[in-house]
């Protein structure tokens, strides 16, 4: 660890794994943005000791394409001690974080949260749902590809690209190439299930559909993110 590093910790929210985010200010004290119960219990951000930041966990440096220069890092994330504010989606301690390392207010985490849900749940109605071609006319998928067959081989392809992400970053894979192996697992998973279950055709259909509802996820991602990226005017308590 150094001076200005993004640092995260290991956590768990019902059962659901996911990492808390921080700057190391290099003197034994990291900056994040975390509940403060002097401030009843608001989300505050907070300058503590390292050990109080890791409460007991691994701490792990996270690898940035990249990074504004140190002494800037430092300075942003200091400089908005006390200031108060959370949103899951548009303002968490990993968007604070980010922003303060490498100036974009960006969480990979929340952003890949608000996409899977929307592939999985397009995908979901599309396997479930005895009007398909209903579903995946407000989605954008095209008529002749809006099938429970694709529906299903899509959720298929879901778990699949979760999986492959998640042991890409075990493996410590910087996240766009994470995603990249990912998104590439799950076309793919698409595509055999398709095979598998009615040839050829099936497999290119499935493949396409696929892609459609992760174009469509991507969409809906961005419009959240153009939003959350205004700027609002911060909080002292």
């Amino acid at each position: 660890m150094a001076k200005g590093d993004l640092v995260s910790i290991p956590c768990l929210w019902l059962m659901i794994p996911y990492r808390h985010f921080g700057i190391d200010i290099g003197d034994g004290s990291v900056v994040h943005l975390a509940t403060d119960p002097s401030a009843a219990n608001r989300m505050t951000v907070q300058r503590v000791s390292l050990n109080a930041f890791a409460d007991g966990k691994p701490v792990r440096v996270e690898d940035v394409s990249e990074s504004l220069p140190v002494e800037e890092v430092v300075s942003r994330a200091v400089d908005r001690v006390g200031e108060s504010g959370y949103h899951l989606v548009a303002g968490n301690c990993e968007h604070f974080a980010r922003e303060c390392k490498c100036g974009t207010r960006t969480s990979h985490q929340s952003d890949r949260l608000v996409r899977g849900v929307c592939r999985a749940g397009v995908a979901g109605l599309l396997a479930a749902s005895a009007n398909a071609a209903r579903v995946a006319s407000m989605a954008g998928v095209p008529k002749g590809m809006a099938s429970r067959s694709n529906g299903i081989a899509s959720l298929l392809a879901e778990a699949a690209r979760h999986s492959a992400y998640a042991a890409s970053r075990c493996a410590k894979l910087e996240h766009q190439k994470a995603e990249v192996i990912g998104r590439t697992v799950g076309v793919t998973t698409a595509a055999v299930t398709g095979l598998l279950t009615a040839g050829p055709r099936a497999a290119a259909s499935a493949a396409v559909a696929y892609l459609t509802i992760d174009s469509m996820a991507q969409s809906t991602m961005n419009s959240i993110s153009k939003v959350s990226s205004e700027p609002t005017p911060p909080q002292k308590y």
